[in-house]
């Protein structure tokens, strides 16, 4: 009787464990396969156009942008791999570029709430962070 018992709650659990393996296993197949420089530039592009409320003509014009970045981007990857410092300087005016760029598609408020939002995403320090508002060089307390 003990046996029969434990095997059934042995089988039980088996079939449990198995059961809850096969979706996060095909879950973790779909996640795993990477997604194209166009699929990435997109999932950006449709965050930025949640978040910043871009109207339609906005959010094709960043599309644009960030494809365009990301496949300049990884251009420079394959390019300078065996040259770090090359690739920073590359990915530094990458990124220099298309900040210029979809500062000017955005409104101001736009752009400051952006800026906002990837400098908290970079980890700038809140006390840190810029303040358009405030003129150069007037961000920062000035209690030295």
């Amino acid at each position: 009787m003990k046996k029969s018992v434990f095997a059934a709650l042995l089988f039980a659990f088996a079939a449990t464990a198995v059961y809850a393996q096969a979706p996060a296993q095909k879950a973790a197949t779909t996640q795993n396969a990477p997604k194209t420089v166009e699929q990435r530039a997109d999932d950006i592009t449709a965050g930025m156009v949640k978040n910043l409320r871009l109207s339609p003509k906005q959010a094709a014009e960043l599309k644009d942008v960030n494809r365009n970045s990301m496949k300049f981007a990884e251009e420079a990857r394959k390019k300078h791999r065996n040259n770090p410092r090359k690739l920073a300087e590359q990915m530094d005016i990458i990124s220099q570029t298309r900040l210029s760029q979809i500062k000017d598609l955005l409104t101001e408020q736009q752009f400051d709430q952006y800026q906002s939002r990837r400098e908290e995403k970079m980890g700038v320090p809140r006390e840190a962070r810029s303040n358009p508002s405030q003129g150069p060089g007037q961000q920062y307390d000035n209690n030295y």
